[in-house]
């Protein structure tokens, strides 16, 4: 929490746990079963990637879910028991990922978080549902996470494919911000990784193109393999001969962080960039290349200039300022804001699951949970701008995509416009 108020229970969450503790007490018994009637912690197991290729998404992930869950023991914990989190590293590597998930099932973990990066997940997925425990995935995005749907496993941020998700947000907020300045997209080319997410990307932003502005043309579409390519000259090249008013580019940060700078050395840039997720939003993407950044536009996780809610006992600046404090003035993304929320969305299942023991359980309590908005929790430490509820195959239905731009170093959300601090910035120069 802010400066204001961390390591400070309020005076009724002290009344009510002590009002509980007597009750408790006085009652004289309590199963195993039944909710806060053990002394102890609630253990949450967390599978993240702190070492390997992913380990920047892990590290990030995990260090932001034990400050949210520092943030809920401070201000009472739930039913006045502490939460833990158990951490096991699949060290970036998928097929290690079920037998660390059966180790936290077999230890009497009965709900899981991660696990870093969609190809971990995926596993992770499939994992839970063979164990039968629950499996919370904060802001990993393929859509593939749950396919058609997966009785174990709540995915809390949107897909790259759906229809509400960043791809889609991202192009109707680069038309609409061409329209309202009188100059109007008409043709758009499209760069991707063609592993992870890249090609949900790619489909998601031609989807959304042919569907709702069948009057763009499409110049070109170009596949780059991430894992070898580090000249993107041919590539800048290649979209600068067919001029296209916006380029859509999907890339984690071992691409964006050379594709920008490359496209800013070609001496052409189209009227605008438009990215999703990866390396365009990635915490050090601003610090590394620089001018090559401002104007981009990016389906994005979150930013730290969302308006907090009324009930806001946690700020998305505040989030910023805690980590910074705690990690050696480290500044977190979005990554960590959907991890730190998804503390947010486990004590809310906690507080009101029949029987914090069961798998089962913990899963119904998992779907039943609803939040309106930022910071629409009972603790008001959820800050990811949209709301929570979970449709039958474990997507949640309130998720939409945030689109910012970076204007003057920061990342400001300009749609959707319930979301909106800031108007975009349309033609970039």
């Amino acid at each position: 929490m802010t400066s204001s108020t961390r390591g400070r229970p309020s005076l009724v969450v002290k009344v009510v746990s002590l009002v509980a503790a007597l009750a408790l007490a006085l009652s004289g018994c309590g199963s195993d079963s039944d909710k806060g009637a053990e002394d102890g912690t609630i253990k949450i197991g967390v599978i993240a990637a702190l070492t390997g290729i992913a380990a920047p998404y892990g590290t990030q992930s995990l260090n932001s879910f034990k400050l949210a869950v520092e943030d809920i023991n401070e201000a009472g914990g739930v039913d006045g028991r502490k939460l833990e989190v158990v951490a096991l590293d699949n060290r970036s590597k998928p097929d290690e990922v079920p037998a660390l998930m059966k180790r936290l099932a077999s230890d009497g973990i009965d709900l899981i978080v991660g696990a870093s990066s969609t190809p971990l997940t995926i596993t992770a997925a499939q994992t839970a549902d063979q164990i039968k425990v629950p499996l919370l995935v904060p802001m990993e995005a393929a859509d593939a996470i749950i396919g058609e749907g997966r009785k174990y496993v709540y995915k809390l941020a949107p897909s790259v494919l759906a229809e509400q998700g960043w791809a889609a947000q991202g192009i109707r907020a680069a038309m609409k911000a061409s329209q309202d300045a009188g100059d109007p997209i008409t043709s758009a080319a499209i760069i991707y990784a063609s592993a992870g997410a890249g090609p949900e990307a790619k489909e998601a932003w031609e989807r959304t193109l042919k569907k709702e502005y069948p009057d763009v043309k499409i110049t070109g579409s170009t596949a780059y393999d991430e894992a070898v390519t580090s000249d993107f000259g041919p590539i800048v090249a290649k979209a600068k001969s067919q001029n296209p008013d916006l380029i859509a580019y999907f890339g984690n940060p071992q691409g964006a962080f050379l594709f920008y700078p490359a496209l800013a050395e070609s001496n052409w840039r189209p009227k605008l960039t438009l990215g999703i997720l990866g390396g365009n939003t990635n915490a050090q993407f601003i610090p590394t290349v620089g001018k090559a950044s401002e104007g981009d536009m990016a389906g994005n996780y979150w930013t730290s200039l969302l308006k907090p809610g009324a009930n806001a006992k946690q700020t998305p600046e505040g989030y910023v300022k805690d980590y910074a404090a705690k990690f050696d003035g480290q500044v977190p993304d979005g990554v960590g804001a959907y991890y730190y929320s998804a503390a947010a969305v486990i004590a809310e299942a906690l507080s009101d699951a029949d029987d914090i023991s069961d798998a089962e359980a913990m899963s119904k309590a998992l779907r039943n949970v609803q939040i309106d908005g930022i910071n629409g929790d009972k603790l008001g430490l959820y800050i990811v701008s949209h709301g929570v509820k979970f449709d039958a195959k474990g997507f949640n239905e309130r998720a939409v995509g945030l689109v910012t731009q970076i204007q003057d170093g920061k990342y400001v959300p300009i749609y959707p416009e319930d979301a909106a601090g800031g108007s975009p910035v349309f033609p970039v120069k």
